[in-house]
């Protein structure tokens, strides 16, 4: 498994380095770095979404939007997040490919006219750094543990360059990792402040930090954890394919890191009888991460998908880099407003759309709410799992274009 997760690091390194400098880092600026790989036959790897990203936009600042900008403005920037909906535009684009009957990577029309996925087909995550959030929460190994003079009380696990290993830890661990994400504040679990181990709880769902305000966006821990119970595809999607899960999440090297904080974050703290993903660390790390020189995040980010057309953004506060407020310009294509327009084009080729009513008469949100399916599992899951998952402002999905 590692030479696999190296090579897939290597890939989505490759392919970053490869585009052009806008929107990457100074050299007092750090980021983090996000794909999605397909693997298609026995070793065909491919990347087809790369994001990185740093900010989130504040609660305050997203429900001021303007009525005309609702839908077209992100909320939610970390590098993450941007892969998926980078990775929605893909699948988007695969599927008006095979219904056009042209050749699509990973879709096929069935006799019954319902898309399939391929034969072995499978979807690989990859990450500079841990997911924000409780995933992040690790416990500070003192490699003076390692020298063989410490006797143990309790074992914690954890990957430590390309090697396992279980590390008697007991009370000598007296501090942790941290995260920015704090608790919703629904839950009656909240975060102690103390010094050392005991700054955070563990378990409760995290909104992301922003500029001073708190966000509505919840942090990447939680919103990779929904990824695994319902799917990358989201309720949209879901109308026209089966639902799509990712089969290993890769982390880059030299990063705090730790296979129990990470089944922990994603999966353990819920009870979540679910299909796993493999979850490993590679030995090959990000340039651009924090650290040393790089103490600044970078306030833009770069968004790519395996598109023909127009396979690059940069964004900057939510919007395309260059957009302001008073001149919002084009919106960004991984925006809800983008998205949603490239499912109404779907919509009208595919013979077999369950939608009732032309799609160009409802709203956004109202168009989720008829994946049956998809919402079912969804409302299983907050009420078995995510039981207190917040719902973000109607008013930031009510919208028509």
């Amino acid at each position: 498994m590692l030479d696999f997760a190296d090579k897939v690091a290597k890939l989505c390194l490759d392919k970053y380095n490869s585009l052009k400098k806008s929107g990457k880092p100074t050299d007092n600026e750090w980021t983090v770095l996000s794909s999605i790989v397909l693997k298609s036959g026995v070793d065909e790897l491919s990347v087809v979404a790369l994001c990185t990203g740093t900010k989130c936009l504040s609660g305050k600042e997203l429900t001021s939007t303007k009525f005309e900008e609702r839908g077209s403005r992100l909320s939610d920037s970390h590098a993450e997040i941007l892969t998926r909906r980078a990775f929605l535009r893909y699948l988007y684009s695969q599927i008006a490919s095979v219904l056009k009957c042209q050749h699509s990577d990973i879709f096929i029309l069935n006799d019954k006219g319902n898309i399939t996925i391929k034969k072995g087909i499978s979807f690989h995550f990859f990450s500079s750094q841990t997911p924000c959030g409780d995933c992040s929460i690790i416990p500070k190994i003192n490699t003076s543990l390692l020298d063989g003079n410490y006797h143990p009380s309790k074992k914690i696990k954890f990957l430590n360059k390309r090697e396992s290993a279980e590390i008697e830890v007991g009370n000598e661990v007296d501090d942790i990792h941290r995260t920015g994400a704090k608790c919703i504040s629904t839950d009656e679990r909240q975060d102690l402040h103390q010094p050392g181990k005991n700054y955070h709880v563990l378990g409760p769902l995290r909104t992301k930090p922003g500029r001073g305000d708190r966000t509505l966006s919840l942090s990447c821990s939680d919103k990779i954890a929904k990824w695994i119970v319902v799917g990358i595809q989201g309720s949209l999607l879901s109308l026209f394919i089966p639902m799509i899960k990712l089969e290993t999440l890769i982390i880059g090297g030299e990063c705090p890191f730790s296979i129990e904080s990470m089944e922990r974050g994603l999966f353990k703290r819920f009870n979540s009888d679910i299909v796993r993903p493999n979850i490993i660390q590679s030995s090959i790390s990000f340039q651009q991460k924090k650290g040393g020189s790089r103490q600044n995040p970078c306030p833009s980010s770069i968004i790519w998908s395996s598109v023909p057309e127009r396979d690059l953004e940069v964004a900057a506060e939510g919007r395309k880099q260059g957009s302001t407020k008073k001149k919002p310009g084009r919106c960004l294509l991984v925006s809800r407003r983008a998205i949603f327009k490239e499912f109404l084009e779907i919509c009208d080729r595919y013979s077999n759309s369950p939608l009732p009513l032309h799609p160009k008469k409802i709203t956004y949100f109202h168009c989720k709410q008829w994946s049956k399916s998809y919402q079912k599992l969804w409302h299983e899951a907050k009420v078995t799992v995510f039981r207190v998952w917040p719902s973000k402002p109607l008013e930031l999905q009510n919208f028509t274009l």
